[in-house]
């Protein structure tokens, strides 16, 4: 028999569940709403850049797509388990699964192989750095749509930021402006955007992340299957891929598995608190290419300088805009 803990809290209030460490911390009355979001997003930052380190090793041997769906896979076998073990079914929402399933496809089939797109051109720490910038158009459109008006740290932010970014990915080396490859990551993060509102409106109709992750990577499965008749085959090629390789992959799909339910908590709060704090992921990704992946990516100065730029940038969007 299951022991359901009641909780307060604004991520489990329908289902009455909650993570145990944060289950803990709200009864001794060690979180608030907002630092709740904040622990979680973090969280959700450190794991998204163990599983890009793990990924960008299998990377170079194994085609782009094809790693895709061993991470979609391993997303519906994983936590499909889990998520029907823990799911309560009188929070069961249709409404819920239908945005999950529109992420599915946009976000867990396409968006995952243009991320890895992106990585295998970029670097990951280039890349990630790009990706994660997801602040900057939800910046642009409050301006241009919703007239808000920003103060002088958010100008300051923003200037920050364009000067990292292209500190960053500026490519002397190969005689241009911008590194080959930019528009994969600027085009995957375009797509996450959008992605964070539908897991903000999924989790908010039925808060079963664990379930809905899973449902959203089952339906990745089938939809890049459609790909497979349109793409080029090496796309989904395993052909340089050797036993030695499955342990890499297997880590990055459990680290990519907790983050993506993770990330599902965090979005459940404030998105406008959430998305900023992920948006530092590309430091932890840096520290971590610089252990693991020095065969891989060269981390000069210069990157390292426009990477913690854009984040301070980014920190000083987050605070401008919202205190």
């Amino acid at each position: 028999m299951r022991v359901v803990l009641p909780v307060r809290g604004p991520y489990d209030a329908a289902s009455r569940k909650a993570p145990i460490p944060l289950y803990i911390l709200r009864k001794g009355n060690f979180l608030t709403p907002e630092s709740e979001t904040i622990l979680l997003a973090l969280a959700s930052a450190i794991l998204a850049a163990a599983s890009s380190i793990a990924f960008a090793r299998a990377l170079p041997k194994v085609g782009s797509f094809a790693l895709a769906q061993a991470a979609n896979l391993g997303n519906a076998l994983i936590l499909g388990v889990i998520g029907f073990w823990i799911f309560d079914i009188t929070i069961f929402r249709w409404e819920a699964l239908a945005w999950f399933g529109v992420l599915g496809i946009s976000n867990y089939c396409i968006n995952r192989w243009i991320f890895f797109m992106g990585m295998r051109a970029m670097g990951p720490s280039r890349h990630v750095t790009i990706t994660s910038l997801a602040p900057f158009p939800a910046l642009v459109v409050a301006i241009l749509v919703l007239g808000e008006e920003p103060g002088a740290l958010v100008f300051f932010g923003t200037a920050l930021v364009i000067i990292g970014v292209i500190t960053a990915i500026y490519s002397p080396s190969e005689g241009r402006w911008f590194h080959a490859g930019i528009g994969w990551s600027l085009a995957c993060m375009l797509v996450f955007t959008a992605g964070g509102y539908m897991r903000n409106r999924g989790m908010h109709i039925m808060p079963a992340p664990v379930f809905l992750t899973a449902w959203g990577a089952l339906i990745a499965v089938p939809t890049a299957e459609v790909f497979r008749k349109i793409l080029p085959k090496h796309f989904f090629s395993w052909e340089g891929a050797g036993w030695a390789l499955a342990p890499v992959i297997i880590l990055g799909i459990v680290l990519n598995s907790a983050q993506q339910v993770i990330m599902n908590f965090s979005l459940k709060g404030q998105m406008s608190l959430a998305i900023p704090i992920m948006s530092a992921t590309p430091v932890f990704v840096m520290v971590l290419s610089a252990i693991f992946l020095r065969d891989l990516e060269r981390l000069n100065r210069r990157v390292v300088a426009g990477i913690l730029m854009t984040m301070i940038g980014m920190a000083a969007i987050g605070v401008g805009r919202h205190g």
